[in-house]
């Protein structure tokens, strides 16, 4: 089995907004953590429409994704490719038991990088899998307050 990140967060919002907020890629952006974030081919999260990110932190880095599944406003399906590794993001969304939202998201990765190790590897993704799901309850919890 391939190297695994899992990461949970609840947003105090509806699944449907949650969802939208997800699909959102202006709240990546002036944080220091991603330069770019944009469509490059086809229509914005439809099955095989392609985006490109550029990260800058924790390392530089480009990534090319393209969207293999989409089931709104229940689950995302992306493969990610940059640095050697090819990452298979799976992102879930259902009602939380105390109300809102639960999102999870899992990488599972393969491939070998010429610039990092195994561990930075995982240790790069932890931080984007983590970053991006904070932000996403931080988006949400603004957008109620």
């Amino acid at each position: 089995m391939p190297p695994r990140v899992d990461y949970s967060v609840v947003v105090p919002v509806s699944m449907d907004d949650a969802f939208a907020a997800f699909l959102n890629h202006e709240r990546l952006l002036h944080r220091g953590i991603y330069k770019e974030a944009v469509w490059v081919e086809g229509e914005p999260w439809q099955v095989g429409s392609r985006a490109r990110y550029v990260v800058i932190k924790p390392v530089s880095a480009i990534i090319s994704a393209v969207v293999s599944s989409i089931t709104p406003p229940r689950s995302i399906h992306v493969l990610n490719h940059g640095l050697g590794v090819t990452a298979e993001q799976n992102v879930y969304f259902a009602p939380a038991p105390n109300g809102g939202t639960q999102v999870r998201m899992t990488m599972d990765f393969v491939g070998k990088s010429q610039d990092l190790t195994p561990d930075q590897i995982l240790s790069a993704l932890q931080f984007v899998t983590k970053d991006m799901l904070d932000n996403l309850e931080t988006f949400c919890r603004r957008r109620v307050g």
